[in-house]
């Protein structure tokens, strides 16, 4: 019998396969996965890139964007996009722009550094306002920041102060009633309870007479006739001359000491009282000042109520041209409101002008002491790259017959993350003309400057000619000033420093200008008619200065000036008529108290002022006198101590003599 054991101990062991040059096991599933990968980037890379691009533009710009084709070549590190459009916010059966094709190449040995470099991006034919397939979606308006207004809406409260705000499109309506009334008896009678200024006065009225009070009570406290005697009393019984002995001198001396200390502290005593009338004296006139500021600002008031125009260039110019800024910046509030969004923090509250405040976002958080301001040295590589640098955008356009793109050039150059480190600036320059619409002599240059302590911005934006049709000058229920067709010229530029400080400017030259007008009062529309035909040219000039938050605005325009001139030839008489008129009604309801409150700080300045006067030099008198006649003590002690001392001489000498028998 065989043992099971043994047959199976007796069976040949199995042999491993030797293993060959070629891991298979290893290159089969890289195989696999590099092709999975090239075959994504091949099929699928370039839809979902276009999408990524577009959903990523409507949730950046809030308008839809589209892109017609992207293509990608991984191999050669190009990227081309063509068919880019825009869609414009207020008109979306528009773009606001559209650019034909964009292309451009990564630099390969930046970006085997882990920096993303590209030479020179190519855009061709640019497009503005050109007609959509399709109308764009446009995302609904974000809310309200609790009320805060916009930033155009804050340049416009800028332009126009309150008064002139609320009547801004009343000019027409004003002057129309002012030439049909010019009666203000009934109206200026009861101006009670219209005169802020009344009230302020009878307040100062109330706050003086208990001032003066006050200065009768410390007019008591100075030194009186009878003191004052007192101390020349004790001056005169003060011996000081023809001492004998240095005993007298002294016992002089303490008592003039004595009379010096009761003097000065009498002489403190004055000049705080004096300080205190100073300032109160300094109160008084800034109550003036007030009450005098009050009184104009009352007047304006009533002049806005009983509608006595205000006849004057600046007025005319901000009541006819602010709707016509209006869209230019509400651009500049749609801009700004992206460049808080997205830009980094840093640059992002310059901009708002807010400051972080790190207690109120992390009231845990235990922060450490701020440190000090130090200074950063950068060592550039030679020949290195920044993390980010597009070396050239190069953009062109011609018009064909089928399309007007528009023919002009630009060239943007630098965008990088560290200017420091190329040592170049960030500049864009861009020309042209749209031919189609009418538009010549476009030019737009900007340049960022970082390399300085202050990051610094300076831009321009110039169109040489543009026609501008139905433009709404004025628009009321007493009449209408528009410009059906004109050909306008545009210039801006600015600047910037910081972020912080901007300076901008803005003019608009008009030509070719032909006015539609119409007024309900017959000679309203004379004067406007007569006064617009002759004008076929004029300017709008817009300023605005100082911090974004509290930018300080003003508008001016020859024709403001041309209406003054004719509505001041209308109205002059009658105008001044009116405010003489309203002057004397404010002055008659205010003269009893003005006068009231004259008579008290009179009273003060007079009494107050003369008895702390007296008093002081009498005061300065008595210790200039005893300074003097404690010096002559002094002197004629001195000068009987020589005398002393020569008559003892002499006798010793005379002795001396005797008794060597001379």
């Amino acid at each position: 019998m065989v043992d099971s054991n043994s047959v199976q101990n007796n069976k040949p062991a199995t042999l491993q396969k030797k293993q060959g040059p070629i891991r298979w096991n290893a290159i089969i599933p890289f195989v696999i996965i590099m092709a999975l990968i090239y075959g994504y980037f091949f099929f699928f890379f370039d839809s979902h890139m276009k999408k990524a691009i577009e959903w990523t533009g409507y949730k950046a710009l809030g308008t839809e964007l589209n892109i017609a084709h992207f293509k990608t070549s991984f191999l050669q590190g190009k990227v081309e996009l063509t068919g880019l459009e825009i869609t414009h916010a207020v008109q979306p059966q528009f773009n606001s722009i559209e650019l034909s094709s964009i292309r451009f190449g990564v630099n390969w040995g930046a970006l085997l550094r882990l920096k993303f470099v590209i030479d020179e991006i190519a855009v061709e034919g640019v497009q503005f306002m050109s007609k959509r397939s399709h109308p764009g979606k446009v995302a609904p308006p974000e809310p309200a920041d609790d009320g805060k207004p916009s930033f155009a809406q804050q340049l416009s409260d800028k332009a126009t102060n309150k008064l002139e705000k609320d009547n801004q499109s009343n000019v027409l309506s004003d002057v129309s009633i002012f030439l049909k009334t010019g009666k203000w008896d009934e109206q200026i009678k009861n101006l009670e309870s219209q005169l802020a200024s009344k009230k302020m006065l009878e307040e100062m009225n109330s706050k003086w007479t208990s001032k003066k009070t006050e200065w009768d009570a410390k007019v008591k406290m100075l030194p009186t006739s009878a003191e004052l005697n007192g101390f020349k009393n004790r001056f005169e019984s003060i011996k000081s001359k023809d001492f004998k002995t240095p005993q007298e001198l002294d016992t002089s001396v303490k008592q003039f000491n004595a009379l010096i200390k009761d003097v000065d502290s009498r002489n403190k005593q004055i000049q705080e009282i004096k300080i205190q009338l100073d300032a109160d004296l300094k109160g008084l006139d800034q109550d003036y000042k007030s009450i005098d500021a009050q009184i104009k600002k009352d007047i304006d008031t009533l002049k806005t109520k009983f509608k006595i125009p205000k006849i004057d260039a600046a007025s005319f110019a901000k009541s006819l041209f602010m709707s016509y800024l209006t869209p230019i910046m509400s651009k500049l509030d749609h801009y700004k409101n992206l460049a808080e969004k997205y830009l980094p923090p840093k640059y992002a509250r310059k901009i708002s002008g807010k400051k972080e405040d790190i207690a109120a976002t992390e009231p845990e958080t235990i922060q450490p002491h701020p440190r000090a301001d130090g200074t950063t040295y950068e060592f550039p590589i030679p020949n290195g790259f920044p993390l980010f640098w597009i070396k050239k955008i190069s953009l062109s356009s011609t018009s064909n017959k089928n399309a007007d793109y528009g023919d002009f050039k630009g060239l943007i150059e630098n965008i990088t993350s560290n200017q420091r480190q190329i040592n170049k600036t960030t500049t864009l320059d861009i020309a042209g003309s749209f031919k189609k619409m009418s538009i010549s002599g476009v030019k737009i240059n900007a340049e960022l400057n970082n390399l300085k302590e202050e990051p610094q911005v300076n831009f321009g934006f110039n169109v040489g000619a543009f026609p501008i049709t139905n433009m709404e000058l004025l628009k009321s229920s007493d009449g209408e000033i528009s410009i059906p067709q004109t050909t306008a010229a545009f210039q801006s530029a600015g600047q910037t420093i910081g972020f912080k400080n901007y300076d901008l400017k803005m003019k608009t030259d008009f030509s070719h200008v032909t006015f539609k007008t119409s007024a309900t009062d017959p000679t309203v529309a004379e004067v406007l008619s007569k006064t617009l035909q002759a004008i076929n040219q004029f300017n709008v000039e817009a300023t605005a200065t100082g911090e974004l938050k509290d930018l300080k605005m003003d508008i001016r325009s020859s024709l403001g000036g041309d209406l003054q001139k004719a509505f001041e030839n209308l109205l002059k008489e009658k105008i001044a008529e009116a405010n003489e008129k309203l002057q004397l009604a404010v002055n008659t309801e205010l003269d009893k108290l003005k006068r009231q409150l004259t008579g008290q700080t009179d009273a003060i300045k007079n009494q107050a002022t003369g008895e702390v006067a007296k008093v002081q030099k009498q005061i300065d008198d008595q210790k200039k006198q005893v300074d003097e006649r404690i010096n002559l003590a002094k002197k004629d002690f001195e000068k009987q101590a020589q005398k002393g001392i020569q008559d003892a001489g002499q006798k010793a000498l005379d002795d001396l003599k005797k008794k060597f028998g001379l």
